[in-house]
């Protein structure tokens, strides 16, 4: 304990945002378990007073009374005869607005905004400053389709007044607040670690010079011809995109270097990958596909220009971000650095604050970019080009490690039907309903992509034979049991027929092989006149 007058220990300090920055998944990990409860499953509330219980203890043991107080309450209530049902998700929907007040008064507390973005359970959060009208009712809608949870407000709204983990990740402001909107909006844009990751202007009359729009630190200004369609687009790709925390690969061969580093950039949550060699380096970055690479120029077995060089040689690595870190920040070292493929460098000894926002900054400039080549654009999965890239990498490392591996071919069934009968724009309506529900059955790890037209692949790695016709199963059941939701409340259900192919370690199998081989057994599947699954 500290005397008063004494500045608080660091150490605890430093405990306690490591606790707090936790607090979003573990309130996201307690609204999941009260839908399960709403739902009627059966393990929900036990579940839930398993979290409520982990809670109550280590909200004491860092020293958050207010944390302790409200999950031993509700785990006393759970023990506590009539058990609790549905009926009672209300009560604990509470208890997760008081947990989340607590948190937030204590990320307050110790001057530390919680981490942006989204994270299990929320959706991404927009904040419209508009005045209530038809346009800004019709922007709401298109950006709660987009996913977005809204704020909405019609006057000035300081960043300050919001809680850490209320913070917006997107802010749209109209200029029929009046004179203030771009003051406003240049306030927001302001370059500080709680900026949010896009400030846009709805300019409603279009009077806004552009340039002084783009002087003023903004992201995007949409003119009203563009609203709410082009701004939903915009906010669709934010979200595709991602929020930090990035996935960094960091390449340095001096251990207490490393290991300094690889602390700052955990005070961004970063998931660092540590390599102290070129040969780890290039073993890590065929297993991942990390949103940046931090590469020492010297390693012991061959310069980070050589793995700089591979890299922009692989299509799958050809975009991530390279900082150099280079002791030897001489112009012939930079011009060969910019000849191999780097993008930027740090000189060492590295500056901490210098280093974060690097890695922020290029991260996500990489990911916009990774998504604008590599991504489709009604759908957000991967493209053609960039499926059969993931796939020519899956099979070469399932040959190298003698790894099973699936890919799967699906195609909807009479898709012609419905674009003939309710238009093009509800088949693309259609589209990316079918996309997301697929992305929901499937594991984070697994590979999704657009083939074509109404066909998708889906690559599952470490897969055996038996389990991807479980998979293929489940994405069908999953389509069947989730309709289309199109306008005036009609619903459609599309089918959908799957190829599975299967394999081991194969060398000898090519891209052309592999997708030949699963349009055989999805042409068996559709020839039986249903929907169904079949292997190759």
């Amino acid at each position: 304990m500290t005397e008063p007058g004494e500045e608080p220990d660091e150490a605890v300090a430093a405990l306690k945002r490591d606790y707090l920055r936790d607090a979003p998944e573990r309130l996201a990990e307690l609204r999941k378990d009260v839908a399960a409860l709403r739902a009627g499953e059966h393990d929900a509330l036990e579940s839930l007073r398993q979290r409520f219980h982990r809670l109550a203890g280590s909200g004491g043991s860092y020293g958050f009374p207010r944390v302790t107080d409200v999950s031993r309450e509700m785990e006393q209530r759970m023990l506590t005869p009539p058990v609790p049902t549905a009926a009672d998700a209300d009560l604990f929907e509470q208890a997760i607005q008081d947990l989340r007040a607590a948190f937030d008064n204590a990320a307050t507390d110790l001057d530390m905004p919680m981490v942006l973005g989204r994270l299990p359970g929320f959706a991404y959060r927009a904040l419209i400053v508009m005045q209530a009208t038809p346009l800004r009712d019709s922007i709401a809608a298109a950006l709660q389709k987009a996913g977005f949870e809204l704020d909405l407000h019609s006057g000035d709204v300081d960043p300050w007044d919001i809680p850490p983990s209320k913070r917006p990740d997107l802010v749209v402001i109209g200029t029929d607040i009046g004179e203030n909107a771009l003051m406003l909006a240049r306030y927001w844009a302001a370059p500080t670690p709680e900026r949010p990751r896009a400030v846009v202007l709805a300019d409603t009359d279009e009077k806004l010079d552009r340039l002084r729009t783009a002087a003023a630190g903004l992201d995007a200004v949409f003119g009203l011809a563009a609203l709410p369609g082009e701004l939903a687009l915009f906010a669709r790709g934010l979200a595709r995109v991602g929020a930090p925390p990035p996935n960094v690969v960091l390449v340095e061969d001096d251990p207490a270097q490393a290991l300094l580093m690889a602390t700052w950039l955990g005070q961004i949550n970063a998931r660092v990958s540590l390599c102290g060699t070129a040969q780890s380096a290039t073993e890590t970055l065929a297993r991942e596909l990390p949103d940046l690479v931090l590469l020492d120029v010297d390693l012991p077995d061959v310069d980070g220009y050589a793995i700089a060089r591979l890299m922009r040689q692989d299509p799958r690595l050809a975009l991530v971000p390279i900082v150099f870190l280079t002791a030897r920040r001489t112009l012939a070292d930079e011009m060969e650095g910019l000849r191999a493929g780097g993008d930027d460098f740090l000189a060492k000894p590295v500056e901490r604050s210098h280093l974060l926002q690097v890695v922020l900054t290029r991260a996500e400039r990489g990911r916009r970019i990774r998504e604008l080549v590599h991504r489709d654009g009604l759908t957000g999965l991967l493209n053609h080009a960039s499926l059969m890239a993931e796939l020519q990498h899956a099979i070469a490392f399932s040959a190298r490690h003698n790894e099973p591996l699936c890919f799967l071919m699906l195609d909807l069934d009479h898709f012609k039907r419905i674009n003939d009968t309710h238009g093009h724009l509800i088949g693309d309506q259609v589209l990316t309903h079918v996309s997301a529900v697929f992305r929901k059955a499937i594991r984070s790890s697994d590979l999704i992509g657009r083939y074509g037209g109404e066909e998708f692949g889906i690559i599952l790695r470490r897969c055996p034979a038996e389990n991807g016709r479980i998979i293929a199963e489940k994405l069908r059941m999953s389509l069947a049991n989730t309709p289309a939701p199109v306008r005036g409340g009609v619903e459609l259900a599309p089918r959908v027929s799957i190829g599975v192919v299967a394999f081991v370690g194969d060398a000898e199998r090519s891209v052309a092989d592999v997708t030949a081989d699963a349009d055989r057994a999805l042409y068996q599947a559709k020839a039986s006149g249903r929907d169904r699954v079949e292997m190759a």
